[in-house]
């Protein structure tokens, strides 16, 4: 799987205690057992996947996203 970069990501997540955090990233990955994101502030992060109900890279309708904002596309290459 291959991420194409923009400016900003939006990376959305809800822990199974029901609060939803909200991520403005660079980059981001997603494994079998690790979400892991590199924040636009160079810090990087790591999210259990097992500790979570969903998360998302679509911009959900309640967000409220900045014009340089954008979301990743994701494409698998061959």
């Amino acid at each position: 799987m291959e991420n194409k970069l923009q400016k900003n990501n939006v990376v959305t997540v809800r822990w199974w205690d029901g609060y939803i955090e909200t991520f403005e990233v660079n980059e981001v990955r997603a494994g079998a057992y690790l979400l892991w994101m590199r924040l636009t502030n160079g810090k990087n992060r790591y999210v259990p996947i097992n500790q979570v109900r969903w998360y998302s890279l679509e911009v959900e309708s309640h967000q409220e996203i900045s014009e340089e904002t954008e979301i990743t596309i994701i494409t698998k290459s061959d």
